[in-house]
């Protein structure tokens, strides 16, 4: 009888500790589930496709869901860049800060201009901010030449062009 008694308690307890150790964290498994949606680089994508791929997913910052725009961002970054921004958190914070918190959830844009040079390229961009102000960006792509991104455009940096954005003097 003792062990007829044991035997459904264990089961509870083997059950509850699956649950806490074998599952993901509460709300991890929407976010692990969605990051591998997300659009990464890709060798056949060119300079101009990685920009309006980072842009789009800015435009709509929170879809599919909160901040999945800035990750898409961070997904396009080059080693070198998420070295000096990263990790995603701290990326997240800078992009929403006072200099690039006009791109997250921006009503439109347009790039303007691209000019390529060997194995870089510049995108200049006009957006449009959600509060309707027009504002100019300048991304610096390069191609990747090693690593597990090698022959893939991705961001070097982003800044604005324009003598003042929400502020903050260039």
């Amino acid at each position: 009888m003792f062990l007829s008694i044991r035997q459904p308690v264990i089961a509870a307890v083997l059950t509850a500790l699956f649950i806490l150790f074998m599952l993901p964290q509460a709300g991890s498994a929407t976010l692990q589930a969605n990051s591998s949606a997300l659009p990464v680089p890709d060798p056949r994508l060119q300079p101009e496709d990685v920009v309006k791929i980072v842009l789009d997913a800015l435009a709509n910052n929170d879809t599919p869901y909160t901040d999945a725009g800035i990750e898409t961002t961070f997904n396009f970054a080059s080693p070198s860049n998420k070295a000096q921004t990263g990790p995603l958190e701290r990326f997240t914070v800078m992009v929403k800060g006072p200099v690039y918190g006009v791109m997250v959830d921006h009503k439109s844009h347009e790039l303007i201009e691209l000019v390529m040079s060997n194995n870089r390229a510049y995108q200049m961009v006009r957006l449009i901010t959600a509060s309707g102000v027009a504002v100019h960006f300048a991304f610096r792509l390069s191609l990747q030449s090693d690593g597990q991104f090698k022959g893939m455009w991705m961001t070097e940096a982003v800044w604005p062009l324009d003598e003042a954005v929400e502020g903050i003097s260039i």
